[in-house]
């Protein structure tokens, strides 16, 4: 292996990590004004928010009761499927 090719580009690799750092740029030391929200909402808009998130949430609530209603009425179903005497017939007495 050449190392002079290797401690070339390890030089070139070093040159550019000063350049990275420099050009990361971050939302939260931005001093960039225009990512502040300047309009207040209406007691309105704020019902109409809570309204919707409100249906949302009941909405959510009403699938997540279907699934396991459904997930339950397929287990009880393969459950008595399976023949469980085979389990049980060492167990008698």
């Amino acid at each position: 292996m050449d190392h002079g090719a290797v401690n070339k580009q390890l030089e070139a690799n070093r040159a550019l990590l000063g350049k990275r750092k420099k050009q990361k740029i971050s939302y939260a030391t931005s001093k960039d004004e225009t990512n502040q929200f300047t309009k207040e909402a209406t007691p309105e808009q704020l019902q109409e928010v809570r309204d919707r998130m409100h249906k949302q949430k009941k909405q959510e609530q009403k699938k997540f009761i279907l699934i396991t209603i459904v997930a339950l009425v397929i287990v009880y179903f393969i459950a008595t499927a399976i023949d469980w005497h085979w389990l049980f017939k060492n167990f008698k007495s």
